[in-house]
């Protein structure tokens, strides 16, 4: 390979290997595959940019005139390792190749400027690749800025939202604009460079940064906005929940004050029976009592407070509903778990298994709850019948009651998240399971 071969791959490579440092360490959360997996691929991707560049976008060559098509291959090639290697949507995988296409060629029309302007005595190949390694080292701190500062923790709040389907369309104009304006009169056209060019070059790419930084500003503004709603939906969910569960107990009460003041009376009826000496009527009698008082007898099934009340509320809808639920939970009453935590976590499952098991048509419907300690770890197992279809789109699971993923599982997976826990969940022909484990936090 010739010298000037040679400083464009070292050139094109470095800055993509530290461009590719800054974009896939935000998006860690999001691999399809292990760390070496994932750096083969981008490893790959690098290599077709130097391809690209020297063949496609280097004066002299056979295919510099097909310029434009060298960049379209690189983008097509771009977007497909991006969403080979990483989980998301594609118009958000688009925007994410497109944001890092913009910060390499603005680094690269720096160093092409100034170049041109400055050094003309030296080799031009030799010149770039010195002078863009410089303005990568000055870059560096904007790019933590903009991809560990605010491009993170949109990654990590991974909401769905529609904006995609727009947001895109920003680096992909600045780019074009870039393209039409910027290669046109430095790269095609033999023009006279002079620093107004170096300023305009620097100013044009801070304008792109800014650009894509309130970009991301925005986004993550709107994220904690259907955060904080669906927090509140959740909350919401919870004291209604609460209410109605509180109705129940004053019922109860009130049933069983009733039942206490009667006793007396009915020991009189029982009384006379026995005095005629009639075992069977003193039999159908309590026989007719049994029923009424078994139904006001409400034992807890665990001792944790929260989840016992979740559990019985559920137990008595889904019995109302002619759904069969099954419980097997032994949980401490001091567990380490805040109580708007397992309400989440027990209230959004159960309410997804009633209501699954209520639109099943075929078979006995049933719901089966498994909740236990394991040493200082909580664990979970619930699995309800179902027989309609289950929509399932990138790992997620999507709601039936509106688009994107159902919002109770997202909750819960958040909980679980916040406990460093394991959330999964797996389906067959007859159930749907879902498994946590979630870590009790230890005692300051």
């Amino acid at each position: 390979m010739s010298l000037d071969g040679i400083c464009i791959a070292a050139r094109v490579g470095i800055t993509c290997i530290v461009l590719a440092f800054f974009v896939f360490i935000p998006l860690k959360s999001r691999y399809r595959y292990d760390i070496k997996t994932t750096c083969l691929w981008v490893s790959a991707l690098a290599i077709t940019t130097v391809a690209v560049t020297i063949i496609f976008l280097t004066p002299g060559q056979f295919l510099g005139h097909y310029g434009t098509w060298g960049i379209l291959l690189w983008i097509c090639v771009g977007v497909a390792v991006f969403c080979i290697t990483l989980k998301g949507t594609f118009l958000e995988l688009l925007f994410t190749v497109l944001v890092v296409l913009n910060l390499y060629v603005n680094i690269m029309a720096i160093s092409r400027v100034i170049v041109s302007t400055w050094m003309p005595d030296w080799p031009d190949t030799v010149a770039e690749a010195l002078v863009s390694v410089g303005i990568l080292v000055l870059y560096m701190p904007l790019l933590y800025i903009l991809l560990m500062r605010f491009y993170k923790p949109v990654v990590e709040l991974d909401v769905r939202l529609p904006f995609w389907r727009i947001i895109w369309i920003i680096p992909a104009l600045t780019y074009l604009v870039f393209y039409v304006k910027i290669i046109n009169d430095y790269w095609i056209k033999p023009v006279n460079i002079n620093g107004e060019d170096i300023l305009f070059c620097i100013l044009w790419s801070f304008t792109t940064y800014i650009l894509f930084l309130v970009t991301l500003m925005m986004l993550l503004q709107a994220y904690k906005g259907i955060a904080a709603a669906e927090q509140a939906r959740t909350m919401a969910s919870q004291l209604q929940m609460q209410e109605s569960l509180y109705e129940h107990m004053m019922g109860n009460i009130k049933n069983t004050a009733r039942l206490r003041h009667d006793w007396r009376h009915h020991l009189l009826i029982i009384n006379g029976f026995a005095e005629k000496g009639s075992v069977d009527l003193i039999r159908d009698y309590l026989q007719q009592l049994t029923p009424e008082y078994l139904a006001e007898t409400d034992v807890p099934v665990c001792e944790n407070h929260t989840a016992d009340v979740l559990l019985r509320y559920y137990r008595a809808m889904a019995t109302g509903r002619g759904i069969a639920m099954e419980i097997h939970a032994q949980l401490p009453g001091d567990l380490k778990i805040s109580d708007p935590d397992m309400g989440i976590v027990f209230g959004n499952i159960l309410e997804n298994a009633v209501q699954a098991c209520e639109s099943q048509r075929t078979g006995e419907p049933c719901i089966i709850v498994r909740a236990f300690m394991k040493e200082s770890q909580l664990v979970i197992k619930i699995k309800n019948t179902y027989d309609q279809p289950i929509v399932e789109k990138d790992g997620q699971y999507m709601s039936t009651k509106h688009k994107g993923e159902s919002r109770g599982i997202a909750s819960v997976r958040d909980v679980v998240e916040k406990y460093q826990g394991i959330f999964r969940i797996s389906y067959d022909r007859s159930y749907f399971n879902i498994h946590i484990l979630m870590n009790i936090p230890k005692e300051k």
